[in-house]
């Protein structure tokens, strides 16, 4: 058998590969299998590299497991893949080694295990014999050019496994691993909205000009839900969500910091917010939108909802204007909102628009609508005091339960 350890311990591109703790077992196995007379200690070292391939790969597939982790690696090359990294020649050929490096540690099969175990330890074949397997089934070399591909398309590290992030107040980017799946077709009407948000999204990704967006209107009506839909609509591209809670805006600049030279688009989702006039994080939103001195990275837009097309909370005393100049204080109220290139208003529903709504939600789910089922969703519509898409859809849940 020749396994040799040692060049491993030279790999700096994907050294994260090699520190993961199943391949980094099986590295320890391998070297213990070659070098090793111990049958315990071998044994052993097994034992260990089997137990965590077990736990983490569902279908015990070492070569895919790896390949998983190699495509969605943290690296200095996908972290430059929107720069010039790829015209570097030596770093690439430096991967090519390393890659062909971890190829051919995994080339070595379980059926190569079980024959050069029995051949050092024939007293122990029932034991042998009785040993878990392995899956390297299909291992074929790791193309570079692909795993750049894929690092361009997907993102890499944990943007290539979620869609969907929130922003702490820790600076933190953290997964959200059950994002919501609203498709538009969930979405009846406001057809206008849909399309405009569509158009500016897929401009943004073609890297044309775009606009920030508003969401303007009254709750219930679709505005965050717009949103959603957005990013499963555009599944495909490699785009990705974050939420930033309010309490976060003041580290936006951090944030941009972060993702400005990642080969991914990021829609920033800033949800429901409204602000008083002296909190800091008004100020820093307006700077991020437009007035700072930094630019706001090309590879990130601000998708925003509200139910106060002003954005700021306002009191009869602000109205009334304390400050010497008035039209400063009244100025100052509307300046965040003016700083959206597009503002989208979902309006209320009338009783002929909700109850369309009413109608399409029913036929998805294969419910037959007649006059009772009309008179039941107004019914249910006033008891909420609101005709809202929302309200619509509670009042089928409702209805389906007293089918």
């Amino acid at each position: 058998m020749n396994v040799i350890k040692t060049p491993l311990l030279v790999i700096s591109i994907f050294k994260n590969i090699i520190k993961d703790s199943v391949f980094s077992s099986f590295i320890d196995f391998l070297s213990n299998l070659s070098y090793s007379s111990d049958f315990d200690l071998i044994l052993n070292s097994y034992s260990e590299f089997i137990s965590l391939l077990y736990k983490n790969s569902l279908n015990q597939n070492l070569y895919e497991y790896v390949k998983k982790l190699i495509y969605s690696d943290e690296n200095i090359i996908s972290n430059g893949c929107a720069s010039c990294i790829k015209d570097n020649r030596n770093i690439l050929t430096i991967a090519e080694y390393e890659l062909s490096l971890i190829y051919n540690l995994l080339n070595y099969s379980y059926e190569k295990v079980i024959s050069e175990l029995n051949s050092k330890f024939s007293a122990c074949n029932e034991i042998i014999s009785h040993i878990p397997s392995y899956n390297t089934a299909e291992i074929c070399p790791f193309s570079l050019s692909d795993i750049i591909s894929s690092y361009e398309r997907k993102g890499f590290g944990v943007f290539s496994c979620y869609t969907a992030f929130k922003y702490t107040e820790n600076k933190e980017i953290l997964p959200v691993e059950f994002f919501n799946s609203m498709t538009f077709a969930d979405l009846k009407n406001y057809n206008y909205q849909k399309e405009v948000i569509k158009r500016n999204t897929q401009a943004f990704l073609d890297g044309k000009d775009a606009n920030n967006i508003l969401l303007y209107g009254d709750r219930g009506c679709g505005k965050s839900s717009t949103v959603k839909a957005l990013i499963n609509e555009f599944s495909d591209y490699n785009l990705k969500i974050i939420q930033v809670y309010k309490e976060s805006f003041i580290y936006l600049s951090d944030l941009y910091d972060k993702l400005r030279n990642l080969p991914l688009k990021f829609i920033i989702f800033a949800d429901d917010i409204s602000f008083d006039e002296e909190e800091k994080s008004f100020s820093s939103i307006k700077a991020v939108l437009e007035g700072s001195l930094t630019d706001k990275p090309s590879n990130v837009i601000i998708y925003a909802t509200t139910n106060r097309i002003h954005l700021v909370k306002e009191s009869f005393s602000s109205r009334e204007g304390n400050e010497v100049h008035y039209n400063d204080t009244i100025d100052e109220t509307v300046s965040l909102s003016d700083r959206f290139g597009i503002v989208l208003t979902f309006s209320l529903l009338n009783k002929n628009e909700y109850l369309d709504i009413v109608e399409k939600i029913a036929n998805d789910c294969c419910i037959c609508i007649n006059d009772n089922l009309r008179k039941k969703a107004e019914e249910f519509a006033s008891l909420k005091g609101i005709r809202t898409p929302r309200v619509a859809r509670q009042f089928i849940v409702d209805y389906m339960q007293n089918i």
